[in-house]
């Protein structure tokens, strides 16, 4: 991702990291895998659309179509991860700690455009990006994308609870 720092460009968080950061558990836990992380500033992750997926058997019956909601979720999550990862590595100096009590809540969906639907079999990449802070609210851009095709583009308001 354009404009990370090689420290934390390559960093790569498995599920179980994932898992540290955010409160969310199946079936909501959505993100795979984070393929680069710059704490507090952006982030990319990638899901793997399954026809295994519980979401697909009811939408839509005929043609599985992976909801657009969830992709908006999964920029969500994402944005957690990188405020989660902030206050881990401000916490302890590590990327990934047990912060999920400071996950707070997708506040607004300012904007989402679904350009192209995921089907199963898809692996759709995330990038999000934290931008201004406005009081509790942190703004997000995200995109979602399959190969080089874009997917999804969103802008997002999020909370993030703080427990110090």
């Amino acid at each position: 991702m354009k404009g990370l720092p090689p420290s934390t460009a390559r960093a790569v968080l498995s599920a179980d990291d994932i898992a540290r950061l955010l409160p969310h558990r199946h079936p909501f836990f959505l993100l795979d895998r984070v393929t680069a992380l710059e704490p507090g500033t952006s982030a990319e992750a990638i899901k793997n659309v399954t026809a295994s997926d519980g979401v697909l058997a009811g939408h839509f019956p005929g043609r599985m179509l992976y909801p657009g909601v969830l992709l908006v979720e999964c920029v969500a999550q994402l944005a957690a991860v990188i405020y989660g990862s902030a206050a881990a590595q401000s916490a302890t100096g590590e990327l990934v700690a047990d912060v999920a009590d400071r996950v707070g809540y997708l506040a607004e969906i300012r904007q989402a455009k679904f350009l192209k639907p995921v089907l199963p079999g898809d692996q759709v990449v995330f990038r999000a990006q934290s931008g201004p802070r406005l009081g509790g609210l942190i703004s997000v851009t995200g995109q979602a994308s399959v190969g080089s095709e874009p997917v999804m583009t969103a802008r997002l308001a999020v909370t993030e609870l703080d427990r110090s």
